[in-house]
């Protein structure tokens, strides 16, 4: 008997295009804010980001700026909104079609993302997904974003390490997993198909990070 599939598919650069997180920085502040003081004052931190050098320390000082103080019920309000009007405009049309392949055949799909889990899970429940991980915002006693993670940004091994948590028995399955860059090539590699998009498309990935 075949072994049941498991899709695991990244979210920014794979089943949408750019940063999704900016996006959201950028609904929050409003546009001139977000083009303005944002990108003036931290522009250091966001390059630290982007190029993944001091990665966490980067994203807990962009984390602060812009989610410290607020109200938790005021972002998960805005994401509602993010989901229903910006992200379906950055959906790639060929990981999306792949995504509903998996889905009609009957196969879990799982979301593992660096993006944020408060608007990333209300956009997977709407297209049928339960299982997500993806950076979480901590939340304190007042209701309101402390502006801190309470664990690592799901992103490189972390990202891989959630996986196989969600996954369980790892022998157990045949899974695929789709990609885009050097932050999901630790979970590419756990893959018993594993597929990276780049300017052409999907190809299969080899664990040197090419397609074959």
């Amino acid at each position: 008997m075949s072994k049941p599939v498991i899709a695991a598919f990244d979210f920014d650069g794979t089943l949408s295009e750019g940063v999704s997180g900016l996006r959201f920085f950028r609904q929050l502040l409003g546009p001139a804010r977000y083009h303005g003081w944002f990108w003036v004052r931290h522009f250091p931190s966001l390059l630290c980001y982007g190029l993944r050098w001091r990665h966490e320390a980067s994203l807990d000082r962009i984390n602060r700026a812009i989610f410290a103080g607020r109200r938790a019920s005021e972002i998960e309000a805005a994401s509602e909104i993010f989901v229903r009007d910006t992200l379906p405009r950055h959906l790639v049309p060929e990981t999306m079609a792949q995504l509903r392949a998996h889905r009609a055949q009957g196969h879990r799909c799982i979301l593992v993302s660096r993006g944020y889990e408060i608007y990333l899970r209300s956009w997977a429940r709407s297209e049928g997904i339960a299982d997500v991980s993806a950076t979480r915002l901590e939340v304190g006693r007042d209701g309101r974003l402390t502006g801190r993670m309470p664990e690592p940004s799901c992103d490189g091994a972390e990202k891989r390490e959630r996986l196989l948590r969600m996954i369980g028995d790892r022998h157990g399955c045949e899974l695929h997993v789709y990609g885009d860059g050097p932050g999901d090539f630790a979970m590419l590699a756990e893959a018993d198909r594993a597929f990276v998009r780049g300017r052409g498309g999907f190809q299969p990935w080899r664990a040197e990070g090419r397609g074959a």
